[in-house]
């Protein structure tokens, strides 16, 4: 263990999410840590000596579910809290900051009320919004390609709330999908094996349970892209 930082000294009660970014012009590296009131950001560039920059606060109340993931030096931060929209916060601007600061997002996109979870498919700039108010809890598709400008690219809604999801540019064994865009959706009381290249024509390519299952809640392709490695609640 080479250093700790509570939520104390983060000035909040819970923790539920971490993500990372590594600044590409100066090499550090930062926690992006997601709190019951906001999101908080930690240089960790020195890792025994982790300094605490500021917070970015919720849009709207506290909750326990926040989550966050970077595309473009953004970093694109959702939440179950009521009316919170997805707000997008240029990482760069953490190169200025000597004190602990209260941070305000760049842009809030508010296609979506509440959402659980937020994946991003870096090869392809687009974000699927998971777990929201609209598409019955199914992915909200989001072109982050402009990342202060996210636009809509529709939804899916015929399988129900998925509460987490990976999504890739598939480029594994089985050839008849290489190439397509894969997400395999942990939806609570199933996977589920989505072909999601046209936005507008989702294909389901297949879905399965498990005898002692519980509650399929995320999971994570091997590198290869031959295994997806799922993890129950």
């Amino acid at each position: 263990l080479l250093s700790r930082i509570s939520l104390e000294e983060l000035e909040s009660n819970s923790g539920n999410d971490n993500w990372g970014w590594t600044d590409p012009e100066t090499g550090k590296e930062y926690v992006i840590s997601g709190l019951d009131d906001g999101t908080a950001f930690i240089d960790i560039s020195n890792p025994e000596e982790p300094f605490f920059l500021g917070k970015l606060l919720t849009a709207t109340e506290n909750s326990s579910w926040r989550d966050i993931k970077v595309y473009k030096n953004h970093a694109f931060i959702v939440s179950e809290a009521t009316d919170h929209g997805m707000q997008v916060f240029d990482l760069t601007r953490l190169r200025d900051i000597t004190s602990p600061e209260t941070l305000s997002p760049d842009v809030v996109y508010n296609d979506v009320t509440s959402c659980h979870n937020i994946v991003i498919n870096e090869a392809t700039a687009v974000a699927y919004l998971v777990g929201c108010n609209n598409y019955s809890g199914g992915p909200n598709f989001v072109d982050i390609s402009d990342p202060l400008n996210p636009t809509s690219l529709g939804g899916y809604s015929l399988d129900g709330y998925t509460h987490d999801a990976q999504v890739i540019t598939y480029n594994g064994p089985d050839t008849e999908y290489t190439g397509k865009e894969i997400l395999v959706g942990s939806n609570a009381n199933k996977v589920v094996i989505l072909d999601v290249t046209d936005k507008s024509n989702i294909i389901k390519i297949t879905e399965f349970d498990y005898p002692q299952i519980g509650y399929t809640h995320q999971g994570w392709f091997t590198d290869d892209q031959r295994f997806f490695l799922l993890g129950d609640e």
